[in-house]
């Protein structure tokens, strides 16, 4: 960061900060102060005892304005006090975010591991449940890591619930997925993959043909996506989503041997072996460096 603080930090944005900061206990301060013309340690004194401070309703705006400038200045003097507050603020809110998440999936265990495409092991130790977009990059990458996962591991199982967040193409491949798992999770895989790996821009034809080359049965499959059942679950996964306060995807939950489900961050394929490990052995915690759960992917094509 540069030394010239005032150049790192908009007016207009140190104007709305201090206009926060002045709701709070710093108005009060400097009021009584001047009100009543109380000794800085005094009022410290006041502070920590069980008195409840005089409330006060209103402030010239004269005041208002003093009060915002010895704000300003304290921002542009020491901005490391105003970074630290955010990213702690920015913290909490992410913290309970992740807290609320894992409770509500914790408590709908059951739907959430039924729900969906499953791939893996029918008897699997380890359940990893990821909300999927089928046109989100990030999803993509983690169905690749999924599929290089589950050729080495015989212990685990992911359920893929698919959701549609980034417009027509992902509603589309969304029922897609959906009616070619019923023809086999193996036709289904092999088909995505060729979905995700290709080079090049997928017109109908050359999506057909991609199912078709899978061995698929491409009129069941076109059959399927228009079937009212296929809209009704991609519906029921959306609101199942929804009631989980999703805020993007890929969100992915992992179930501990405690029967409770934690938040489990994109990583790397060592990464995930080692969670995947973890979550055999007892409850664990997301790492602390990758605190941030999902990737808000909605304004993505």
């Amino acid at each position: 960061m540069k030394k010239n603080s005032k150049s790192s930090f908009p007016t207009s944005l140190l104007a709305g900060v201090a206009a926060v900061l002045v709701l709070g206990g710093g108005f009060y301060f400097l009021q009584h102060k001047k009100q009543n013309n109380v000794h800085p340690q005094a009022a410290e004194s006041s502070v920590l005892s069980n008195e409840k401070p005089v409330a006060i309703k209103h402030f010239t705006g004269e005041q208002q304005t003093e009060i915002q400038n010895i704000f300003l200045q304290m921002i542009r003097e020491k901005p490391e006090l105003f970074i630290g507050a955010v990213n702690d603020a920015m913290q909490k809110q992410q913290d309970n975010l992740r807290i609320g998440m894992e409770k509500a999936a914790s408590e709908m265990k059951d739907k959430l591991i039924t729900s969906g495409i499953t791939l893996g092991s029918p008897t699997p130790e380890v359940h990893l449940v990821a909300f999927y977009d089928p046109m989100c990059p990030h999803c993509q990458d983690f169905y690749r890591l999924t599929d290089a996962l589950l050729q080495k591991r015989h212990d685990l199982a992911v359920h893929l619930i698919p959701i549609a967040i980034l417009g027509p193409n992902s509603v589309a491949m969304a029922k897609i997925m959906l009616t070619t798992a019923e023809q086999g999770t193996d036709k289904m895989n092999a088909f995505h993959l060729k979905f995700i790996n290709k080079t090049a821009e997928v017109d109908r034809a050359k999506l057909l043909q991609m199912a078709k080359d899978a061995g698929i049965d491409v009129a069941k499959m076109e059959k399927g996506e228009l079937a009212k059942e296929t809209e009704e679950k991609l519906v029921s996964f959306t609101k199942l989503a929804e009631e989980l306060k999703i805020p993007g995807v890929p969100t992915i939950f992992g179930l501990q041997k405690d029967g409770k489900f934690v938040i489990v961050p994109p990583m790397d394929i060592e990464g995930f072996n080692k969670t995947i490990d973890s979550l055999k052995g007892g409850p664990r915690t997301a790492p602390a460096e990758q605190t941030s759960p999902v990737k808000n992917n909605k304004d993505e094509s």
